[in-house]
Order: structure tokens, then C-alpha cells, then sequence
């Protein structure tokens, strides 16, 4: 658990220190790369985090998803049960403060299941090769990613969150695929079942 903590500060700390300009552009090259891939093409139901703070730009993501006729959702944190529920958003316009104020869709609709979804960008601080995550220590999306067994999971971020290996635990569950501003991380199976990179 301490050496995710000091992971946790040493990426946050090179995140938040990028320029916004650049943030900016590199959200748009990481925008191009999910739309590129053929899993997302052929997705009917995308879930999105909503961005805050210095994060990837998933607004861009949001806005091109619509365009492009998809469904696409964001989640509601639940904390006394610390789930996720997912509702459908179309833009900014209909996000409200939520948990820690961090933005969450009206509850307009039907609430969607995890398993109707095609495709889950998940959040992260850092990711490695092999698609282990460090989230935020809450614990949400770990306990959420089982139940989307079914949906690609594509971790976002930029390429300085990117370590050499990130410790896990039996129970976390890594992302299929990585996305930076530089490059497509996809997480297969080696020999010995253990992970390994290809990168595109």
C-alpha cells in the first residue's frame, strides 16, 4: 500500500504538471487513438469517467461518442455502498456535482447495467505494460470492472503516467488496453500467463 501512495503522488505530481495547452492537445491524440480502434468503431455502449481536475480530456471523448451515435455513459458514486451506477449523458449541459464534486450525469432514464456495455474507459493515476492500474484508493472501479466482464476495458492517461510496473493485488483487474498521446498498449497473454505489451 506505500509504495502505491508514493506511486500515487510521484504521477500526480508529473500530471499536474504539464501544461494545460499541452493536456489539451494530448486529450485530442488520445480522442483519436480510442476512435481508431475497431472494438470502439463496433461498440454500441460506451462508458466514460467524466474528467476533473488534470485528467485526460474524456469531455472530447463524450462529445465524439454522440456524433458518432453511441450511447454513451458516465458514473454515479454511491459511497455508502462505494458502487458505481451508470446513467447516459450527451453533454456538459447535463452533468451535476456529484461525490467530492467531481461532475456525474442527471438521473434522466434508465439506469444501464454493467453488462450491456461494449466499452469501460477506466481512470487511473498510472498504468503499466501489462494494463495493472493505481486508481485513486477508492476501490470503485475495482469492485465495478468484474461485473463488466463482457466490455473492453481501455485505460486512458498520459504517457507520463506511464511506470514500469505498477503493484497489484490478486483481486485488481487490468485494463486490455492502454491509450497515451504516443502510443496503444494492448495487454495479451504470454506463455506463462502472465502479461505482456504489444504496442502499436
Amino acid at each position: 500500500m506505500q509504495d502505491k501512495d508514493v506511486m500515487r503522488k510521484q504521477v500526480l505530481a508529473l500530471r499536474n504538471g504539464l501544461p494545460q495547452a499541452k493536456r489539451q492537445r494530448f486529450s485530442h491524440d488520445i480522442m483519436e487513438r480510442f476512435f481508431d480502434l475497431e472494438v470502439v468503431q463496433e461498440a454500441t455502449t460506451i462508458m466514460l469517467f467524466l474528467a476533473f481536475g488534470s485528467e485526460v480530456d474524456t469531455w472530447l471523448l463524450l462529445e465524439r461518442g454522440v456524433e458518432l451515435g453511441k450511447l454513451v455513459v458516465a458514473p454515479i458514486c454511491l459511497p455508502a455502498t462505494k458502487e458505481l451506477a451508470l446513467y447516459p449523458i450527451n453533454s456538459r449541459a447535463e452533468a451535476v456535482p456529484g461525490h467530492w464534486g467531481i461532475l456525474e450525469p442527471s438521473r434522466i432514464g434508465e439506469a444501464i447495467l454493467p453488462e450491456d456495455l461494449d466499452v469501460v474507459v477506466v481512470p487511473g493515476l498510472a498504468f503499466d505494460g501489462t494494463g495493472r492500474r493505481i486508481g485513486y484508493g477508492g476501490g470503485y472501479y475495482d469492485r465495478f470492472l468484474p461485473k463488466a466482464d463482457c466490455a473492453c476495458k481501455v485505460g486512458v492517461c498520459f504517457d507520463v503516467q506511464l511506470v514500469e510496473r505498477v503493484p497489484s493485488a490478486s483481486h485488481d483487474v487490468p485494463v486490455d488496453v492502454v491509450i497515451t498521446e504516443k502510443r496503444v498498449i494492448w495487454r495479451t497473454r504470454g506463455p506463462l500467463g502472465e502479461g505482456c505489451a504489444r504496442v502499436e
